[in-house]
């Protein structure tokens, strides 16, 4: 597949790439939309991923101009600005879709696939010819069971004739396909590649899959008849567990060359800060101007989306929090300036952090390091007899900063006892017998330990999964798995448990509810503020800066309803993304309907329902940490 990308930052352009490349896709780049726009006219592509802000042309008016001369090219915007005005005027332009910066890579292999499934239903990510099989989910070929070392330009090209069993191809053709502009092969090039992939297909006996069609070119010998597409239900349940098996098995690494990339472009994210810097000195100082403040925010915007290319999580969430207080306007006021100049002091740390960072380090890992800096190091028990896998998951687990250790079972109750373990990976094999290790779970997951727990195990059972469930685990892995995705669970799993000591703020003029949510929310281990006085709404909320608001709609005697409070949070840049739950005795849809239009999050009826509150509540915590 061809794909053209339209991104003004050369480093975070070149990362990007990198990424598609290691996912067989041949890639065009483009640094301006001009240029671009150019590209996609004289050159037919699958997909154009495309920056909105762009020079000379903007990504918005390349949808436009794009789609006016009726070309129908799937487009994917990348853009940092995410509210949901920009996303609609995106979508209008003629997109297909977007992704917010910074993005998951994950998620954005998952958007690609889903867009070319959308243009070509029959799309899967297996097929087969006779005795080969390609899976693009793994990038692997095989045949007769045996796996084929392919290049990554032989396998483009076993997948394309595969992907086109009745189509012939001229030599012209494969070039355009499979080379990117900034390659220049020649024709022979084509017939060299041709070559090598029947000989290799030939020694593991599948000869003569690709025949030459004399004067015309190439083309599967095979008919349609005889490869094996996905009927659409087999495709769609299929399409499901792809996704799922690539979300798990891609790890983006900062590989030596990611490295190398990054030392190059160091100095120009740090001249950005540097700017940054000198803007907020000015505002200090009151010599700032409009324009030298709008240049600021176009700074902040662009460091957005490079610096969450390279992994940098906590530094493009920095910089966007930067861009949200330009965008909204200076208003030169002393807490304003102090919070920009605590953001570009703590960004500058950030960037200077990263030079750290030619080892091979997931960005997954990166962002768990980033999360329990300051916090104890959190304790993994490992149950499992596989001594081989547990050593490799203690050596991954060390790698994310996580203390593991395995036990015998017959240590595993006072080990418990003695030093209680952050969470607990289980395998169902782990006892004398599965229902031992069962009546195990269940104990770690009682009122007494409340352990969070993960189970894996090689029995792929229905029932086992139901009885798990049951049980209390809050993940379950089919083996065989890799280190690397049982510790991406486990850091899930960290990051859940970890909301429970949250901050939650409660606004209600009644006292009786008020104290009714104290006796609830205290034993869960939230540090809670309860407020019956909205005029101190503004005051209490800086002070104690919550993690999650509880609103009642209405405020008796005040004035001041819940939805002018959540009005009031959702128009503050600092403030905007703040988790807001109702709670109230209304349940005609007019109020509902208010409650959402001023930016509520979720609603609850009077009374409370202690389960469906606590789980709403841990629901909005665990997405607001994510995000």
């Amino acid at each position: 597949m061809k794909i053209l990308l339209v991104e003004d930052d050369e480093g975070a352009a070149v990362v990007l790439k990198n990424i598609l490349t290691q996912q067989h896709y041949t890639v065009d780049l483009a640094f301006d939309g001009e240029t671009g726009l150019s590209f996609a006219q004289m050159f037919a592509y699958d997909l154009v991923l495309l920056d909105i802000m762009l020079p000379k042309l903007d990504g918005l008016m390349f949808c436009r101009q794009l789609r006016a001369q009726k070309n129908d090219t799937s487009i994917l915007l990348l853009t940092a600005l995410d509210s949901s005005t920009s996303k609609v005027i995106g979508l209008d332009a003629g997109a297909d879709d977007y992704v917010i910066k910074p993005f998951d890579t994950n998620e954005l292999l998952a958007r690609i696939r889903a867009l070319m499934r959308r243009k070509t239903p029959t799309r899967s990510s297996t097929i087969q010819a006779g005795n080969v099989r390609l899976d693009s989910s793994s990038s692997q070929v095989t045949c007769n069971g045996q796996l084929l070392h392919l290049t990554a330009k032989e396998y483009a090209l076993l997948e394309l004739f595969l992907r086109n069993s009745n189509r012939i191809f001229t030599q012209e053709m494969l070039l355009d396909y499979l080379w990117s502009s900034e390659e220049i092969p020649l024709v022979n090039t084509v017939r060299a590649h041709i070559k090598a992939l029947r000989r290799k297909l030939k020694l593991a006996g599948a000869d003569d899959l690709i025949e030459t069609v004399h004067r015309f070119g190439y083309r599967l010998k095979l008919g349609l008849d005889q490869v094996k597409l996905p009927t659409a239900t087999e495709f769609d349940s299929q399409s499901t567990e792809i996704d799922a098996t690539v979300v798990n098995q891609y790890q983006p690494k900062f590989s030596s060359a990611l490295a190398d990339i990054w030392k190059r472009f160091k100095p120009k994210y740090s001249e950005q800060v540097t700017s940054l810097e000198q803007n907020i000195t000015a505002l200090l100082v009151g010599t700032q101007t409009e324009e030298v403040a709008q240049q600021a925010q176009v700074e902040a915007h662009m460091l957005i989306g490079s610096l969450a290319s390279f992994g940098l999580t906590e530094a493009s969430c920095l910089s966007r929090e930067i861009e949200k207080i330009f965008r909204a306007g200076i208003q030169q006021s002393i807490a304003q300036v102090q919070r920009l100049s605590q953001l570009v002091v703590a960004l500058r740390q950030e960037l200077e952090r990263a030079t750290v960072l030619d080892a091979p380090v997931t960005v997954a890992k990166r962002c768990l390091w980033q999360r329990f800096a300051n916090m104890k190091q959190p304790r993994l028990l490992i149950m499992d007899n596989d001594a081989l896998l547990c050593q490799q998951l203690i050596e991954e687990a060390a790698l994310c900063g996580i203390e593991a250790f395995m036990v015998p079972l017959t240590d595993v109750r006072d080990v418990i006892a003695q030093n209680t373990p952050d969470v607990v990976l289980l395998d169902l094999h782990f006892s004398n017998s599965v229902e031992s290790s069962l009546q195990l779970l269940a104990e770690l997951t009682s009122n007494n330990l409340a352990l969070p727990v993960l189970v894996f195990t090689e029995v792929e059972d229905f029932t086992y999964r139901l009885k798990v469930a049951r049980l209390g685990a809050q993940i379950f892995l089919h083996k065989p798995v890799i280190s690397a995705s049982v510790m991406a669970a486990v850091i899930q799993v960290l990051q859940r448990a970890d909301v429970t000591g949250a901050k939650i703020m409660v606004v209600d003029s009644d006292s009786q509810v008020l104290e009714s949510l104290r006796t609830l929310l205290s034993i869960w281990g939230f540090e809670l503020t309860l407020l019956d006085n909205p005029q101190r709404f503004w005051d209490t909320l800086n002070s104690f800066n919550p993690d999650l608001l509880i609103l009642d709609t209405e405020m008796s005697l005040s004035g001041i309803s819940g939805i002018d409070l959540c009005q009031v949070v959702r128009n503050d840049p600092y403030w905007n993304h703040l988790p807001v739950l109702f709670l109230s005795g209304r349940k005609d849809a007019q109020t509902v309907n208010q409650v959402f239009m001023a930016g509520a999050d979720d609603y609850l009826n009077k009374p409370i329902v202690e389960p469906e509150l606590i789980t709403r509540i841990l629901n909005r915590l665990e997405r607001g940490r994510l995000q």
